[in-house]
Order: structure tokens, then sequence, then C-alpha cells
């Protein structure tokens, strides 16, 4: 298929503090059962445990296969990302994110002989398992953009679909219409929404409705903050990417939504935690269509909503 010095796949990692999963990830990895040679190029972005440590003695173990590439600090995991993809050499780019991993062999060999069969696909994803690292259960996910959808319209305008974990992009594709620079320029704090908004346009995006990556879900994660700073820092810097997306699509960019978002992630956050007072301040800037927002316009209302939601569902979750 290509010369067996060249990888044909481009396996990119990124990883930060999470020295206690990403030798699961890689390990995974690793263990692919494939009929072409594949790289794995791991972007640590300035950890602080025992990451580096443990990727250096993997690249070690695999020189021939694991690149390393280590931020000097943290500089947003969407620029990292970026930085790291900007290294690959391979025909197609393949992702993991250092907190999932793959849970079938032929994973890479699925996904990219689906591009080699479909020339009109630039991504490709599969389906993904849902682990609570609370419960230990998992789930189906089976999200993905309808068929029938306008691509650009849904990634706009509902919520987000794809994993990245379970994804798969044609090099060229990066190559014609993301600026991977800009990412780090403006040090994007992620990386899967922007991309696929910004390749929506250009080519299609195909699901295969097979489970091969396990995504962990678990408080503390990226999409489910401990800290209100952590979110209001997030967003913040997403209101930079977004404006600089919204741009290269020509769009008006509402500044407003986004910081009504911003305060309905808040807003669930103090509901979880009983927290009153930040709810109600929270609340004053949320969506109005959000019913929390009423709920938290007095403490004994407040509660109510919490103990209604309990009673139905057991302990209040962020929703």
């Amino acid at each position: 298929m290509t010369d067996v010095n060249t990888p044909y796949v481009s396996v990119i990692m990124t990883s930060f503090n999470r020295g206690h999963y990403i030798g699961q990830a890689l390990d995974a990895v690793l263990a692919q059962d494939c009929t072409f040679p594949f790289e794995v190029i791991i972007g640590d972005n300035g950890s602080t445990d025992a990451s580096r440590d443990l990727l250096r003695d993997y690249q070690a173990r695999y020189p021939d296969t694991i690149v390393l590439n280590f931020q000097p600090e943290n500089i947003g995991f969407g620029a990292n990302w970026a930085s790291t993809c900007l290294l690959a050499r391979g025909r197609y780019l393949a992702f993991c994110d250092d907190d999932d991993y793959w849970c079938d062999t032929r994973h890479l060999q699925l996904l990219a002989d689906y591009l080699d069969s479909h020339d009109a696909c630039g991504l490709v994803h599969a389906d993904r398992w849902i682990l609570d690292v609370a419960t230990g259960t998992q789930h189906r996910s089976h999200a993905h953009i309808p068929p029938d959808a306008n691509q650009l319209d849904y990634l706009l305008h509902r919520s987000y679909p794809i994993l990245f974990s379970a994804t798969m992009i044609r090099r060229s594709m990066l190559d014609h219409y993301v600026d991977l620079n800009a990412y780090v320029r403006l040090r994007f704090p992620i990386q899967d929404f922007p991309t696929a908004v910004l390749l929506a346009r250009h080519c299609d995006f195909h699901f295969i409705d097979t489970p091969t990556v396990v995504y962990r879900s678990y408080a503390g994660s990226m999409s489910k903050p401990l800290e209100y700073q952590t979110v209001v820092d997030k967003y913040l810097q997403e209101k930079v990417m977004n404006r600089y997306l919204y741009n290269q699509l020509g769009l008006p960019y509402d500044e407003r939504k986004d910081d009504r978002h911003r305060h309905d992630i808040l807003l669930a956050m103090a509901y979880q935690r009983g927290d009153y007072a930040n709810a109600r301040r929270f609340a004053s800037h949320a969506d109005p269509r959000n019913k929390k927002r009423w709920f938290a316009l007095t403490r004994l209302t407040f509660h109510a909503f919490r103990w209604t939601k309990r009673l139905i569902r057991g302990p209040y979750t962020v929703r």
C-alpha cells in the first residue's frame, strides 16, 4: 500500500496530566492489527505528573513508531493538538485522547479501508462506548450527523456529535482547509469542533455504526469540569476561537450566544452543588429559555427544583 518506511496513518495523541490513563490508550494503539505502517505522535501539553517519564519509556521501547512533541508549557488543548498534527507524515490522521482508548484492534484498518474506498469522504468516525467511571457502566453512543442533514448547519446549531478519538481524516483535507498554525497562534482550547466546522463545506462526513472506542466520562474531565473558573477560562478562549471560525465562514459571530451558553453551564454546575448564591448570579445571564434560570429566582424554588430532580432521577447531575 505504501513504502514500509513511510507511515500510511499518523496517530495523533494528546496528553496532559493523565499518567494513570495514557498507558492504556497507548497499549491499545500499539496493539492495532493492520496491513500498513503507522506512527504515533504524542503531544504533551506541559504535564506536571509522571506522564512525560512514562512517554519517554514508551518511546525508548518503540523508537521507530513513537514521536514525542513536548510543549514547554500548557498552550491550550487545541493548540497542542495542532502543533502535534503538523509533524504528521501519514496519508490519513487518526486521533486518540489520553483518557480514551480503542477497544477494537482493527480500528485503524476499518477507518483507513473506508477512506480508501470512499473518495468523497474526508472524515469518517466510528461509534463509541461511553464509560461512566463512577459506576463502571457503559452504553453505546449512536451519535452522528444524520445523513440528510446540512453538515455545517448541524455542527453550528446542534450538540456536537463526533468523538475525535473515533475519527480519521484525510491529511490532504487538513492541508487545504485548516490552518493549524492559527490554532497554535490563537491557543485554541479545543480541536474537534473547529476542525469539523472548517471541513464541513469541503467534504462528506461518514459514520460507521460499529463501536471501536471507549470514551471515559468522569468528573474533572474537559466535558465535566469541577471548578467554575475552569469553565470561565475555557469559554473566554473559545470566544477567540469562535470569532476566527465565523470570520473564516463569512458568517456573523453572536458573542451573546456564547455568553449565554457559558452561563448555562455554570448554572448547571451550581445546581449540581446546591450553590444557590452562584446559581442566582449565573441565572441572570443564562438563556431565557433555560428553566433552571427561573427556578433560581428564590432559594425555595431552587431547592424545590433540585429535590424534584433527585426524587425522579436520584442524585442531581448536570444536564
